[in-house]
């Protein structure tokens, strides 16, 4: 199954984001400037090109990721959003749950720009990479889902979380990290922050059976299992205990948690588990 972006254009049709009251940086209604100048408020960060001032390049990220990152300085700044998904395999474990995925990203990134707002998308994965809002798209239609480390492992190899006033972060969350410490990483210099757990019906509810082989996405580490229904039962409620914690860990920061299973539709999904994200009328 393929992303269905007319579905997510479906989706943000008379639908506008909803922000936190007080964004981080700027205010609704500045103006950003149409050029990066000398301005001391640090904006973004970008991958150099060609031709850039190297004056501008940010070492620590250099020395961390190994590629050469420029830190953008704007002399105004309107509110920011940042969409940061999950580009581990586990994420595909199904094309349902990679095309839903993949469409949620990009249906934040379309309300943001739909408002005039600043948006750029960081996918994870073999390679981390963050574009702006007009080139969103194009890296989603290419998206493979290929990483083997784990969400938070990858995202420390790319570009510093910037500064915003909403980040959207889109995962199955189904990896070892202590949620508070990760929550608290991600809402770092965010003035609203917005975790999207994206499940696939296997993911939720296995549904059992007699000689089932598991297969680690990431590691490819294989287990041989027969899924009773005590084994299933103990999965249910680590799965429920996993999703409590990183709901309360979520809340701790002023945060927010969403689930959404990928069978079902954006569209409904917009009206339901995530219109936490849109403005009320």
């Amino acid at each position: 199954m393929r992303p269905d972006f007319a579905a997510v254009e479906r989706a943000a049709s008379g639908r506008a984001l909803r922000l936190p009251r007080v964004p981080h940086r700027g205010r609704l209604g500045d103006v950003r400037a149409s050029s990066v100048g000398a301005s001391l408020e640090l904006h973004d960060f970008r991958q150099y090109a060609p031709g850039d001032d190297l004056r501008h390049v940010d070492w620590n990220a250099v020395a961390r990721t190994g590629e050469l990152y420029l830190r953008v300085r704007q002399d105004e700044v309107s509110p920011r959003v940042e969409v940061l998904l999950d580009g581990s395999a586990s994420m595909a474990v199904s094309e349902e749950k990679a095309s839903r995925a993949v469409e949620l990203a990009a249906w934040v990134v379309t309300l943001a720009s739909r408002a005039g707002l600043d948006a750029t998308l960081t996918v994870t994965g073999a390679q981390v990479r963050r574009v702006p809002a007009a080139s969103t798209r194009a890296l989603l239609e290419v998206v493979d889902f290929s990483g083997r480390e784990p969400f938070d492992v990858a995202l420390r190899r790319g570009p510093p979380l910037s500064a915003c006033g909403l980040r959207v972060v889109v995962s199955d969350f189904l990896f070892e990290a202590t949620p508070q410490s990760l929550a608290e990483r991600l809402a770092r210099d965010a003035a609203g922050l917005m975790l999207v757990q994206v499940l696939d019906a296997e993911d939720a509810a296995p549904s059992g059976g007699a000689g089932v082989r598991l297969v680690d996405a990431e590691s490819g580490e294989a287990l041989e299992r027969v899924l009773t229904p005590a084994v299933l039962e103990r999965y249910a409620a680590r799965l429920h205990a996993h999703q409590a914690s990183w709901e309360a860990a979520a809340r701790r920061v002023r945060g927010a948690w969403a689930q959404a299973l990928a069978d079902r539709p954006l569209e409904v999904l917009a009206r339901s588990e995530l219109a936490g994200l849109v403005a009320r009328p």
